[in-house]
């Protein structure tokens, strides 16, 4: 019996280290996920020597970018045709967030992107829950670089 409580004391306190574990995990994931299709759209532009966009979408089977304000809950690489090349979903209980003009990024037939020089576009995601650095940034470069960073809260 009182293995049973010692174990039980022990559970209550390793559940909130679980949770925060769980929320690293997602937005690692997610953030991964994002970078790919950054990456993806900028060799896929040169691949196919034409422009290529990341963009929000409206909903998850859309195929167009969204028009006006979003919070990226669903999002879309379109090739100049507005063929669908890869497309994504954020999970409800994470937020994304651009600082990008009409929320879409495109890449030139080079590689170079539509980023205003010295402005630092870029893709947040974070987790209203948890605790520690539950918010990821991706900022984007004018050719195409980008960086991670962690911050506190969302």
């Amino acid at each position: 019996m009182i293995v049973l409580v010692i174990l039980a004391i022990l559970a209550g306190m390793a559940a909130p280290a679980l949770q925060d574990m769980i929320v690293q995990s997602r937005l690692a994931s997610q953030t991964n996920e994002l970078l790919g299709a950054i990456q993806f759209a900028r060799g896929e532009a040169i691949k196919r020597n034409q422009s290529i966009s990341l963009c929000s979408a409206a909903s998850a089977g859309d195929t167009a970018c969204a028009t006006g304000a979003t919070n990226w809950a669903h999002w879309v690489v379109l090739n100049a045709n507005n063929t669908v090349l890869r497309q994504g979903s954020t999970p409800a209980n994470l937020l994304l967030s651009s600082t990008l003009s009409s929320n879409t990024l495109t890449f030139a037939p080079s590689g170079l992107n539509d980023v205003t020089v010295g402005v630092a576009d870029t893709i947040k995601l974070c987790s209203p829950t948890g605790s520690g650095n539950t918010t990821r940034t991706i900022t984007i470069r004018l050719a195409g670089g980008t960086t991670i960073s962690q911050s506190p809260g969302c």
